[in-house]
């Protein structure tokens, strides 16, 4: 197993965005919402509800493809920050994703977003 998989598998917060990443990257946005509606805190979906998400990720599953980690900039058992790399793009964008910290370890917490060029040239 690759370090990158043990330092992002090792944590719940990780877990969750495996499990994520995987409906994500499968194009499943069927069971990506299902995901979503019972793996996100109620709070969390009222600021920004799963439809609207799953509009995000539609569009930047069509922009950049499937999505892989490139770098765990933090991983702790509730809060992962990782770069990921989009398949046709090649552009970089920063992941973060924190759960709660009782069980089933809900989203409380996450954010999708492109690298400035600048920060990507420090990669």
């Amino acid at each position: 197993m690759s370090d990158i998989r043990q330092q992002v598998g090792a944590s719940k917060a990780g877990r969750r965005f495996i499990a994520q990443m995987r409906y994500f990257n499968q194009g499943d946005f069927a069971k990506l919402r299902g995901f979503m509606r019972s793996g996100y805190y109620d709070l969390v979906l009222m600021e920004n509800p799963v439809e609207r998400r799953l509009l995000d990720l539609k569009a930047t599953r069509r922009l950049h493809g499937r999505l892989k980690v490139h770098q765990v900039e933090m991983a702790d058992d509730y809060a992962i920050q990782l770069i990921l790399t989009g398949e046709k793009s090649g552009a970089r964008l920063q992941l973060q994703l924190k759960v709660n910290e009782s069980y089933p370890h809900q989203v409380t917490h996450y954010s999708l977003r492109p690298l400035s060029e600048k920060s990507q040239e420090t990669l």
